[in-house]
């Protein structure tokens, strides 16, 4: 696998954290009646989807943290 390849998978993987924290993020907004495009939020202790947001949330910015620092990222090594 090349560089090039490397670094667009990567990109593909941070994408799709992206993705993944956007949609949670409208489906907590929803769950407590509130518009995803507010500039305030008060979660709703209720609220089951914000314990996945924090944790998509982490794995976005971990990963792109790595990424940016030259680590390889979303890339799994066969029989290790």
């Amino acid at each position: 696998m090349g560089q090039e390849q490397i670094n667009r998978q990567g990109q593909k993987h941070i994408a799709g954290l992206a993705a993944t924290v956007k949609q949670l993020w409208d489906k907590a907004c929803e769950h407590d009646e509130i518009d995803p495009t507010a500039s305030f939020v008060v979660r709703g202790e209720d609220n089951p989807y914000w314990r996945f947001y924090d944790i998509a949330l982490t794995q976005y910015w971990e990963a792109r943290r790595q990424y940016a620092s030259g680590g390889y990222v979303g890339i799994r090594i066969k029989g290790k």
